[in-house]
């Protein structure tokens, strides 16, 4: 037996290709309005469909399972099948931890997030560093798990994954991503698209996987000062004067940023930068 569970705060073609390739689950659970007890911020997705207007939708389009509207308390009860397909996203995540729906089961993550297949949306250029390339397993790990974290990203512009590490050891991983939720270039637009790439820049809900580390980690009292940052792309200049200030030692970068300079501002606050050469991954 296989069930869906999502939030569907908003119809889009990533959710109906997702309920598309799933046409053979027995059951579509939707998170009904008690969810935004636990996540507060839901309550700000001032457009979001309610669960009983989405579940009437999907319904209504032939040769879908059935859809059922599930409360917290029954959340536990309703999950049967002995597979669990949800969306790669932050509630969703949070919820199968959180009510141990991973017990007994097998649990399938898929992305449901567009993301932009313009080749400008893709277009890089090198950052400049000091020639070091670094190839050890220790750092491609670490990189890798960048690359990973970026993955998690709402952002249909570019996903960007942040590693905070001391001598090897991981201090927190972020990604850039919209607030007060993911979804909110879907509710409520993006602002940036009204401008050219790399204008205005700052226009936008999301905030970016570096300052994200910094944030937590000024909130947490934990120090960065000499820790190493490992990005899946290189920093913009407002988180490169994020990362100065924040005194890492290093950063290391396995892709190149597009259009925007950082790496003057990294290289004049002393901060050496490190080329990742992350080769093929790991079979």
């Amino acid at each position: 037996m296989k069930q869906l569970l999502l939030y569907l705060p908003v119809l889009h073609s990533g959710y109906e290709a997702f309920l598309d390739r799933h046409r053979d689950a027995d059951e579509v659970l939707l998170l009904g309005p008690g969810f935004a007890e636990e996540h507060p911020t839901l309550r700000k997705d001032i457009r979001a469909l309610s669960p009983e207007t989405a579940a009437r939708y999907l319904s209504a389009v032939r040769d879908r399972p059935a859809v059922r509207v599930v409360a917290p308390a029954e959340l536990a009860g309703a999950v049967v099948a002995d597979v669990l397909v949800v969306p790669d996203e932050e509630i969703t995540r949070d919820l199968v931890a959180r009510h141990g729906l991973a017990a007994g089961r097998v649990v399938e993550y898929e992305r449901t997030f567009l993301r932009w297949d313009r080749p400008w949306s893709q277009a890089q250029r090198p950052a400049g560093y000091e020639g070091r390339v670094a190839a050890d397993e220790l750092t491609v790990r670490l990189a890798r798990r960048a690359t990973e974290a970026a993955a998690h990203s709402s952002d249909w512009w570019r996903q960007v994954g942040a590693v905070a590490a001391r001598d090897g050891e991981i201090i927190d991983v972020a990604y850039n991503a919209h607030l007060p939720t993911e979804y909110a270039p879907y509710l409520d637009g993006d602002p940036r698209n009204e401008f050219r790439r790399g204008v205005r820049t700052d226009l936008s809900t999301a905030i970016h996987a570096e300052a994200r580390l910094v944030g937590r980690a000024a909130r947490s009292g934990v120090a960065l000062a000499g820790a190493d940052l490992y990005v899946s792309t290189f920093p913009c200049p407002a988180c490169a004067r994020l990362v100065a200030e924040a005194g890492f030692r290093t950063c290391y970068f396995a892709g190149p940023y597009a259009l925007l300079d950082g790496d003057g501002i990294l290289r004049a606050a002393g901060v050496e930068l490190v080329w990742v050469d992350l080769g093929e991954p790991p079979a």
